[in-house]
């Protein structure tokens, strides 16, 4: 009975599947007609053969081409149930990832169709493996749902957790530099620039977008406010603070670099004993579940049978 209910749900869901995508491909035969039409109006004979096109196409990485573009029509289906602090949330949470080219709309997308899929895996399981759809079972698919859901944002948290990782302990070599560059001679943008030549991570990325903005017209002011906001690191809104400070009263820029260096590498010192105080106690988990089991096995394994045989 369930080998037959099962084959007619896969049969259903791919008759569903072929309608949709039947119902696709007319609707992108008659988008082209009319796009050949508009080229054919405005470019007239200079318009350029269908296979510069294709390559064109072809040549964009294929998550541009097919995974974001999937992504945003999934998420335009439940965009308008999203609330906006929601999503200006998520687009700040993506701002201090620095994941390049993924929008709101296809983050929420994403965590749209991992949570679908992860429903859909354990649909698919609990009809092969013939398991009756009770309350409790479709409470747990509810609970997978919710796990794929959340998987995308959990992803966000630790790439940002990583990159803040990485901005905070090249921040004090940069400054280090920056101090020496300006009392060189060298202006703040100059010295930036060195550093954008010199180094390639996480902060020379972001101190090559503050020179672009400062660049395309902003004020250094603002320019430096988003670079604190970006990456949410309190160094960083500690030095961008002094810095507007130093502007604001005429303070010299060399000076204001060095005692921040100093100041940053006593905080990376201090981040360093804190992490060394904290080994002894995370150490104690893999000591106490993995490591002393083991040994207790290797010790008192030869004693176990002396001791049934002796019926204690």
């Amino acid at each position: 009975m369930m080998n037959t209910l099962t084959f007619a749900v896969l049969i259903s869901v791919m008759a569903g599947g072929s309608v949709l995508l039947l119902v696709f491909g007319l609707l992108q035969a008659r988008r082209r007609p009319a796009l050949s039409d508009r080229l054919e109006r405005y470019l007239g004979e200079e318009r350029p053969s269908v296979d510069i096109f294709h390559e064109i196409e072809l040549s964009r990485p294929f998550i541009n081409r097919v995974v974001f573009p999937l992504l945003r029509r999934m998420a335009r289906l439940f965009s308008w149930m999203w609330p906006e602090t929601r999503l200006r949330a998520s687009q700040q949470l993506l701002l201090m990832s620095g994941a390049r080219g993924l929008g709101t709309v296809e983050y929420l997308g994403l965590r749209l169709i991992a949570g679908i899929g992860l429903l859909g895996i354990g649909v698919g399981y609990s009809l092969l493996a013939g398991f009756p759809f009770s309350f409790v079972n479709i409470l747990m698919l509810g609970v997978v749902a919710i796990c794929g859901f959340s998987l995308p944002k959990f992803w966000i948290a630790r790439r940002i957790k990583r990159r803040q990782g990485e901005i905070t302990n090249a921040l004090p070599d940069a400054l280090d530099m920056l101090t020496i560059t300006i009392e060189a001679g060298l202006s703040f943008e100059s010295s930036l620039q060195e550093i954008m030549t010199r180094w390639d991570n996480e902060l020379s990325r972001e101190f090559a977008r503050v020179l672009r903005d400062i660049g395309m017209g902003q004020s250094r002011r603002a320019s430096l406010n988003g670079l604190g906001e970006r990456s949410g690191v309190p160094d960083i809104l500690s030095f961008v603070t002094a810095l507007n400070q130093a502007d604001e009263l005429g303070v010299s820029i060399g000076r204001v670099l060095k005692t921040q260096s100093e100041d940053m590498r006593v905080r990376r010192r201090q981040r360093a004993h804190e992490k060394a105080n904290q080994a002894p106690v995370k150490i104690m988990f893999p000591l106490v579940f993995l490591i002393f089991p083991a040994i207790f096995a290797v010790l008192l394994g030869p004693a176990v049978p002396q001791l049934l045989n002796m019926g204690i």
